[in-house]
């Protein structure tokens, strides 16, 4: 029997936590499931000599394939729900961030049987949805289950009324800063709770960006899920209604004044770093003093610790504009063609609404996860009493702040490699307003294929 998460996450979580903390842990072992016992003996019976009893034939042995990113653990999950499933196999498939969505494109386009269990950007559920790629879930979770999730991703995870994919992780960015380098330049850092406008923010980078420092970037550099909020604080649209058209759309004002203010950073006003080393390596080194990046960062610095003082506050929002936050993260779904797509599914409804949950989140990922029950721990295990966990209780606020996800069009995949590569043109110098025509009429052309 499957125990409802709210019933696990606490102990399992605080316990999780204390033992990262210590150093590596055993593989975890799932709860023993404890069988009732009867108060009284049963009346005997014998049964005819002709019809002996039997014992029940064991589950058949069959091995999930499971397609991930190389940078997820999963094996105490793994462990967990083996020993829970002793019939169930389940072998781990590790590939690079692009690479994944390459496999999935070409394996689950051809029809191929593997992976059973596939790793989903949310926003290409509609994509997949579409082509017939993903198995139904919604007969392996119930009502109940589904409430589980952070407020949106049920409906991010389906696709034509049916759910696709699982919600597992969820986000939101924060501006994270090195409060010595603000103070020695004579800039007060700003609160948990506080905002600045992109305005502020570019004004202090300025003032940081000095010799061998940068004053500011953004770690997804030229990622549409980072980026778009930049033209949607300013009252631009991602997409037309209809889910296809962008001609007009992301070349309008408020993109070209959102990317003009992009590429100034890297090029005009040189603030922003223009190679490739991580943001958050920079930060830790000390060569950048400020940089808008996921919650995730909280846990990776709880275990390799910046040396020096660090901070954390709001996403930035242009003057006069809203309040934007990007959200959104990964799912996992079934591969239509698999062979075991209900065990896969049964995995799943595991992984995201039961004990694996906190199982995951705690010991194998530290992306911020989707169900409610595990992000309610923020507010009250004391793990999160000091940072930089502490500021998983800021980013967690931070989540539910106008949160807006990517765009869902069936044409998902084709937007954003257009977009980014837009993005990155940008950032090395192009005019704004001519990658952006260039990225509308590009992608216009690719959108076709799904209207005819």
């Amino acid at each position: 029997m499957r125990t409802p998460i709210r019933w696990i996450i606490s102990p399992l979580l605080a316990a999780s936590l204390l033992l990262s903390a210590c150093g590596p842990t055993a593989t975890t072992q799932a709860p023993a499931t404890q069988t009732p016992v009867a108060t009284q003996a049963p009346e005997a019976t014998q049964p005819p000599a002709s019809e002996p009893t039997t014992a029940p034939e064991p589950a058949e042995a069959i091995t999930l394939t499971w397609l991930i990113l190389e940078f997820w653990n999963p094996d105490q999950t793994i462990a967990a729900y083996q020993a829970e499933h002793p019939n169930v196999t389940i072998q781990v498939e590790k590939v690079g961030f692009a690479d994944l969505f390459q496999q999935n494109q070409i394996r689950l386009g051809a029809g191929d049987g593997s992976p059973d269990i596939v790793s989903v950007d949310v926003p290409l559920v509609a994509s997949y949805g579409a082509r017939g790629w993903l198995y139904p879930l919604d007969d392996a979770f119930t009502t109940e289950d589904k409430q589980a999730w952070v407020s949106g991703a049920l409906e991010a995870g389906s696709f034509d009324g049916q759910l696709l994919a699982a919600p597992q992780h969820t986000s939101t960015q924060l501006l994270y800063y090195n409060k010595g380098l603000l103070e020695a330049a004579g800039i007060t850092p700003p609160g948990e709770d506080e905002r600045w406008t992109w305005e502020q923010l570019a004004d202090a980078a300025k003032q940081l960006t000095h010799d061998d420092v940068y004053g500011f970037t953004w770690e997804q550099t030229t990622a549409a899920y980072q980026l778009l909020p930049l033209p949607q604080s300013l009252g631009g649209k991602a997409i037309g209604d209809d889910g296809f058209t962008v001609e007009g759309v992301i070349n309008s004002p408020e993109w070209i004044e959102a990317f003009t203010f992009y590429g100034d950073a890297f090029n005009r006003e040189g603030y922003a770093p223009k190679g490739d080393t991580p943001a958050a390596d920079m930060f830790k080194a000390g060569q950048l003093a400020m940089f808008v990046g996921g919650e995730w960062n909280n846990l990776v610095f709880s275990w390799g610790p910046p040396e020096f003082e660090w901070g954390v506050s709001r996403m930035p929002y242009f003057e006069g504009g809203a309040v934007v936050t990007p959200t959104g993260s990964w799912h996992f779904g079934v591969n239509a063609k698999s062979a075991h797509a209900q065990e896969a599914a049964e995995f799943i409804n595991w992984l995201s609404v039961g004990e694996g949950a906190s199982i995951w989140w705690g010991k194998d990922s530290y992306d911020m996860p989707a169900q409610t029950a595990i992000i309610d721990t923020f507010d009250t295990l004391p793990a999160f009493d000091a940072p930089p966990l502490y500021y998983m209780r800021v980013a967690a606020k931070e989540a539910l702040v106008n949160p807006i996800p990517r765009p869902v069009t069936v044409g998902y995949l084709e937007y954003e490699q257009l977009l980014n590569a837009a993005f990155a043109d940008i950032r090395n110098g192009a005019d704004p307003t001519e990658a952006l025509n260039t990225a509308a009429q590009r992608i216009t052309e690719e959108m076709a294929k799904y209207q005819r």
